[in-house]
């Protein structure tokens, strides 16, 4: 499975329970984002343990920093603890951020940590 070399890097980095990265590509350059604690209320989320949590996806992250730049596809991928890949389908929040954004095709890996893809 390929991935940009930088992308296993900073997911595994952003000290979160969960190592997300999304990214797309314009010209030759990429873009990415991490899912992180900076605050978004379009995610709250209720942990199994009850608590709440309003943390930006890596999804939204990524759209944040492309604001000029039209995006039409991107790219997620998750890393458990050991670094293996596993599930990165955009929730249903995300799929509606990414829709309501323009985004028309995602890849993602499945649990087998192989790509799939879908339209919006």
């Amino acid at each position: 499975m390929y991935y940009p070399p930088f992308v296993r890097e900073i997911a595994m980095n952003n000290e979160q329970p969960f190592h997300l990265a999304a990214w797309t590509k314009k010209g030759s350059s990429f873009i990415y984002g991490t899912n992180s604690d900076e605050c978004s209320v379009r995610f709250r989320r209720k942990y199994k343990d009850g608590q709440i949590g309003y943390h930006l996806h890596a999804e939204m992250a990524l759209l944040k920093k492309c604001k000029e730049n039209a995006v039409d596809t991107i790219h997620v991928i998750r890393f458990k603890k050991d670094g293996e890949v596993t599930m990165a389908k955009p929730c249903h929040f995300c799929q509606k951020f990414l829709r309501e954004h323009g985004v028309k095709k995602v890849y993602y890996t499945n649990w087998n940590g192989e790509w799939e893809s879908f339209l919006l």
